[in-house]
């Protein structure tokens, strides 16, 4: 675009001069004023594809022109633009048969986004090239510094002495400076000898360097990352290469070094078509050596997600390792723990109001080696609706209130217990262990259910809530436990439920709290099972199973309770429901010769929700926007023949309890440092350095549960949890969490996390524990550019 200024400049300006043949002659000043209003237009024969129109304005305080040299003076406060660019300088001389273009003294010159500054400034029209000395520029987000700059190609420069910074202050943080040093406008900036200084001081040296400086998605090299564990030794992970397939996917194909276990591979990609799928993919290979010996292992997780025609969907998740050694010195805490893994392939479709459900699950049990499928598995449900709606009829009959539900599942399983399985295990087998004839090695069972049900829901009198129910299932299996092969059995049940609500209101007066509404809900409920004890031939697996009890008549009761507040008048009112409940509920067995009545349970739970706490403040310090929430739930059993006799008779109690507090607190900045505002002129205007003051966040959440079998006092398991996030100082953020077991005084895991920002850089520093695995990172990277220029490492142990 420079180019064009100046070779517009030279058609534009010869063009409308009275031609001047001695050049002791000055231009008129009429012929002056002129010229600073003159504006005109080109018609740029440049493009091929396409004629570009547009304006081009140009001032000075004199112009000469000369006809016989074919040369052109600007003098003094000379000012061009065209387009998106900008052009201005001391003095400028254009000399058309030769095709150069030079300025003297201090030149301005904006194209586009690039920003540049210097003094004599030499062009080469015909070369395209140029030169400026003691320049400085702001290119993508970046200044550069050099003694000479020099143009080399339409989006390139060389720089000697230059500097680069990313830091917008007047007396920079930090900057890099080389002896040579090439900038690829929207590419990279590549310099060689290189010195990184800080606050003036030469802190590293590189022999080379080059840093991407490409916006948005763009292939090339990732920064590795150097560590150290107690598994691998040093290490040197994602060697790895970047490349963005349009806008459709990225691919990364990485290798890392491990100084004692060898190598690893992987190749991993993520996709996305906007409406249809998205999904991800990841391959890794590793070769493990181990002294003498040498072990190949892999890794493979996918995911995918596609929505297909008429609702319907596809969700596919694969989880698969060869060993878990692959694992063993994962930066990622949850694979290094890892238990079990799944697979899955689900498929959903909905049919009117019902929906149809295949699929498939693979459970993989890394500790002992087993494994476990469904495959397949295939659901149709209709949920609960009006019979009406099946059978045609009219909704405002007798039967308006019957509804039915019906479900369907058909589903083959299989547990793999052998070591070393067959592919014949996976899809079926049913092998007996020869060590043990009462045990399966691979065993694999089939088989399908029915279920429905028919029910009739009605208020009596508008309060009296009751609900009539009959359930029938049948089940086919493949086998049953005499291996009579192709077996059906069934169950059936009914039932009869009743509930109503009783209001109590209480209002005061004079008081912070202006109502109080106790809701009371009793009910009842009587359930009949028949005998189906002789279902206990069959099996039960994955959703295949048939009830297998005795005889059982089941009444239940039940009383709930609420409470629920007003506070305040008018404006100023704020309800709060639920602020406690109480539920009770105990069954008896008709059918039992003595001890009919089971356990009574309780639940109770306090919500009293989030409040506003004002704000602190005082000479030392400020707390603003404080809130605070909490919340409880206990519940326990009684047994119901002891109470009396053993006091209360509680046991199985469990609480559980939460406070959350969160705010915001200021952060002064009393003496920020002066901004850069050698750009100004370009209308890059650099915020004056005042005084600054800016609030932020902070929360502190915690949570404690414990369990007992008959004293909460003496508690069998208790556990403490904590999140703390919040500011230090205006850089400086802290986030710690921790899970404490109070009861065997344990710390189980913890995290912190602490955050510098540095201005233009920012140092993070984490460390995770849990259990007999920590690891430490550091990661120091430049805001601006955070993939090009970072530094990072890591290093973790298991004890």
């Amino acid at each position: 675009m420079l180019v064009k200024i100046l070779v517009i400049c030279l058609v534009m300006a010869f063009g409308p001069l009275a031609a001047q043949n001695g050049k002791d002659e000055a231009v008129p000043k009429t012929a002056e004023m002129d010229f600073y209003a003159f504006a005109d237009s080109l018609e740029d024969q440049s493009l091929e594809t396409e004629n570009v129109v547009d304006s081009l304005f140009y001032a000075a305080d004199s112009i000469r022109a000369y006809y016989e040299e074919e040369q052109i003076w600007l003098y003094g406060n000379t000012s061009i633009n065209y387009g998106t660019s900008h052009i201005m300088a001391d003095s400028l001389y254009l000399d058309l048969k030769n095709e150069l273009a030079l300025s003297y003294g201090r030149t301005s010159m904006q194209d586009g986004d690039q920003l540049l500054i210097g003094d004599n400034v030499r062009y080469d029209v015909r070369s395209q090239t140029g030169l400026l000395l003691h320049g400085s520029s702001y290119i993508e987000n970046g200044y550069y510094r050099g003694d000479e700059i020099r143009k080399i190609g339409s989006s390139s420069y060389d720089i000697d002495g230059g500097s680069f910074t990313t830091c917008d202050l007047e007396e920079p943080s930090y900057w890099f400076w080389a002896q040579k040093m090439r900038i690829y406008q929207r590419d990279k900036v590549v310099g060689k000898h290189v010195f990184a200084y800080v606050n003036h001081l030469p802190i590293f040296y590189f022999p080379f360097v080059t840093m991407s400086i490409k916006r948005g998605r763009h292939p090339g090299f990732l920064i590795p990352e150097p560590g150290y564990n107690n598994v691998d030794g040093k290490y040197i992970r994602d060697l790895a290469y970047y490349y963005p397939y349009k806008d459709f996917a990225d691919f990364i194909v990485g290798l890392d070094l491990m100084e004692k276990t060898g190598w690893k591979s992987y190749l991993s990609t993520v996709y996305q078509k906007r409406y249809e799928y998205t999904g991800s993919f990841r391959a890794d290979f590793q070769k493990n050596t181990y002294g003498d010996a040498t072990q190949n292992d892999w890794a493979l997780r996918a995911g995918h997600h596609h929505d297909l025609p008429e609702k319907s969907s596809l969700d596919v998740s694969l989880d698969f390792i060869s060993n878990k050694r692959i694992w063993e010195s994962s930066n990622s805490v949850d694979e290094s723990l890892a238990q079990r893994l799944s697979s899955s392939i689900a498929y959903r479709k909905p049919i009117g109001s019902t929906y149809f459900n295949a699929g498939a699950l693979y459970n993989q049990d890394l500790i002992n080696d087993t494994a476990s499928l469904s495959l397949p598995s295939v659901s149709w449900s209709v949920s609960t609706r009006p019979l009406y709606e099946l059978l045609k009829l009219k909704n405002d009959a007798w039967y308006s209130n019957l509804s039915y539900h019906y479900n369907f599942r058909l589903d083959h399983s299989g547990q793999i217990m052998d070591p070393d399985p067959a592919l014949q295990d996976y899809i079926w087998a049913n092998t007996i262990d020869p060590e043990n004839e009462d045990r399966y090695l691979v065993e694999h069972h089939a088989g399908m259910k029915h279920s429905v049900g028919l029910s009739n829901s009605f208020n009596y009198r508008g309060w009296l809530n009751l609900r009539q129910s009959v359930d029938y299932a049948e089940g086919w299996f493949d086998r049953d436990k005499n291996d009579k092969k192709w077996v059906r059995g069934n169950d059936y049940s009914a039932s009869l439920n009743g509930s109503f609500n009783v209001y109590g209101l209480s209002t005061y007066q004079n008081l912070p709290v202006s109502a109080i509404r106790h809701v009371l809900t009793p009910s009842v409920g009587l359930s009949f099972v028949p005998d189906h004890s002789e279902n206990d031939i069959y099996y039960s697996f994955g959703g295949i199973s048939l009830r297998r009890g005795t005889k059982q008549a089941n009444l239940s009761f039940a009383l709930g309770q609420k409470w629920q507040f007003k506070f305040g008048r008018g404006k100023l009112e704020k309800k709060v429901n639920d602020l406690f409940s109480w539920d009770s509920r105990i069954a008896a067995n008709l059918y039992k010769e003595d001890k009919k009545f089971g356990d009574i349970s309780h639940s109770f739970t306090f919500r009293p929700g989030s409040f506003a706490l004002g704000s602190i403040t005082n000479d030392q310090f400020s707390l603003g926007n404080l809130r605070i929430s909490y919340n409880s739930r206990l519940s326990m059993t009684q047994s119901t023949y002891v109470i009396g006799k053993d006091g209360l008779a509680l046991r199985n109690q469990y609480l559980s309890q939460g406070i959350s507090l969160s705010g915001n607190a200021p952060y002064a900045d009393y003496f920020p440092a002066a901004k850069n505002r050698s750009f100004d002129s370009f209308g890059e205007k650099a915020e004056d350095a005042q005084a600054s003051v800016k609030a932020e966040s902070w929360s502190l959440d915690i949570s404690h549960d414990l369990s007992a079998d008959k004293n909460l006092f003496d508690s069998k398991n208790q556990n403490l949890r904590m999140n703390a996030a919040f500011n230090l100082t205006k850089n400086y953020d802290l986030s710690y969490s921790n899970y404490y077991n109070v009861k065997d005084n344990k710390l189980i895991s913890q995290s912190i996390r602490l955050t510098r920002d540095l201005h233009c850089w920012k140092l993070d520093l984490s460390f995770n524990k849990r259990n007999e695995y920590w690891d430490y990172r550091i990661v120091f990277f430049n805001t601006q550019f955070p993939d090009a220029l970072k530094f990072q490492t890591r290093d973790s142990k298991r004890y």
